[in-house]
């Protein structure tokens, strides 16, 4: 999404969203392809699909829109969808359904939508959509994505079932686990899992504004540490990198990219299906954001030496151990010879 705010248009098409949707969920009727259309879409892997027919009768569905070239929420929105796909397992492609249309059908091939797919590992149950414009633009409409251009497109997610007419929305960077919860809700047979025990140990928030920072705006894509998820992991970032371009890249990482940053451009082709988006952080942000990973980068400095202390103690106590047993050897072909 754009980083300016709603504008009026995209706020009517979210009133009327609610309001049909609403109107299905009270029970005056649930809609079907005489709403959604029946109109025909193509898959990233080239076959052709009917909105209604193929994708949304009867079913359970995560919609969501994006293009490949997005500079901002895209790449983002879909990985935290990917951490929800994950969570719902042998769900998906059985129960529930994943389907992401690009704004961009004029650029965005079905080979270019199974590259963006492809790089978030995932496959059963979510499926990459394109189209003609007006095929894709009759869709979108009707699913309250009403955004003048791509960069400006909603960043949420639409949530429904189409059998029982109910319709609901879901933040992408809200809490993830409340969207899980709406998507299994609205199957009539899911019930919650009973409450922990009160004995069970709770979690405990994140208290530093850093780490809040990073688990919301980059913990979908990247790891400290724990190797590759999505994008590149940030151990020691801070230092193998500069810290003027780490802010740079922060700040606004698609003007360094279309600047012909060396670094963007290298770090855009090891990852061509996830690209950096810029997350609108303001300078304060990035500050916040790059204390936090030097802190964890000095965490990792000192552990690396309690590793390098720990292993040059093991080392010389085994050198020891093994000049003793030169001593021994010697003493008893001393004590050979003595005898002899």
């Amino acid at each position: 999404m754009g980083r300016n705010s709603f504008g009026l248009t995209r706020w009517a098409a979210a009133l009327a969203f609610a309001l049909a949707t609403a109107t299905a969920a009270a029970g005056e009727g649930v809609r079907g392809a005489e709403y959604f259309t029946n109109r025909p879409l193509v898959t990233q892997d080239g076959e052709t699909v009917r909105v209604w027919d193929d994708l949304l009768r009867d079913r359970i569905v995560v919609v969501t829109f994006i293009y490949t070239d997005c500079p901002n929420i895209c790449s983002v929105g879909t990985a935290r969808l990917a951490q929800v796909y994950d969570w719902l397992g042998e769900r998906m492609g059985r129960d529930i359904f994943f389907y992401s249309i690009t704004l961009d059908p004029e650029n965005d091939t079905p080979e270019d939508l199974r590259a963006f797919r492809d790089a978030f590992g995932v496959d059963r149950g979510w499926t990459f959509l394109t189209g003609t414009r007006a095929d894709i633009d009759a869709v979108r409409f009707r699913l309250g994505e009403r955004s003048a251009s791509p960069a400006e497109h909603r960043s949420d997610f639409v949530i429904g079932n189409a059998r029982t007419g109910v319709w609901r929305r879901a933040s992408a960077m809200g809490n993830l686990t409340v969207t899980l919860q709406s998507i299994l809700e609205l199957d009539p047979d899911w019930s919650p899992p009973a409450p922990a025990a009160a004995a069970e140990p709770r979690y405990a928030p994140p208290t530093d504004l850093g780490q809040v920072m990073f688990l919301a705006q980059c913990a979908s894509c990247h790891t400290i540490g724990e190797g590759v998820r999505f994008a590149p992991d940030l151990a020691a970032v801070t230092l193998r990198r500069e810290r003027d371009w780490l802010r740079r890249f922060l700040l606004a990482p698609d003007a360094l990219l279309a600047g012909g940053d060396p670094t963007a451009v290298a770090l855009d082709a090891d990852y061509p299906g996830v690209r950096m988006p810029n997350l609108g952080l303001g300078e304060g942000d990035v500050d916040t954001l790059l204390a936090y990973l030097a802190a964890r980068d000095q965490d990792l400095v000192a552990a690396e030496d309690r590793h390098a202390k720990a292993a040059a103690t093991a080392a010389a106590h085994e050198h020891d151990h093994g000049d003793d047993g030169h001593d021994h050897a010697a003493h008893g072909h001393d004590h050979g010879a003595h005898e002899h």
